[in-house]
């Protein structure tokens, strides 16, 4: 999601009598639509007949509530980025090192594991046993 804005405007191109519009400017389809689907409060507002209130009781108490969650994650996650972003080289070469140890051990570990039983598969002979 960028945050980049859009203009509302748009210059008004078709014009009902066909003469020139004189620059005028119109509102957006997209514009329109999402203002006439918006929560709104506009219970302070001087000079409405029926002013829409129905969107008042959620933009006063429920966004600054998602709003408080919101930036305590935003300050753990800056927490955690920060104690991250503080090891320095010298501990990363030691993870590193280690990683790579282990990775060795476990993968030479594997190997012979396997060589074992593959071995032992192959030596036993079930045709030489007796039948019973």
């Amino acid at each position: 999601i960028g945050n980049d804005c859009m203009s509302c405007l748009a210059p008004n191109d078709a014009d009902d009598d066909g003469g020139d519009d004189g620059g005028e400017v119109e509102l957006t389809e997209l514009c329109q639509e999402m203002y006439e689907s918006s929560g709104k409060c506009e219970q302070d507002m001087s000079g409405l007949y029926y002013p829409n209130n129905g969107g008042c009781d959620y933009i006063n108490n429920i966004l600054p509530a998602i709003s408080k969650v919101y930036s305590g994650r935003s300050s753990s996650r800056n927490a955690i980025s920060n104690k991250l972003s503080s090891l320095n080289e010298g501990n990363v070469s030691v993870l590193t090192v280690t990683l790579g140890v282990t990775t060795l051990f476990f993968a030479v570990l594997s190997y012979s594991l396997y060589k074992k039983i593959s071995d032992a598969s192959n030596s036993i002979d079930l045709s030489q046993q007796g039948v019973v």
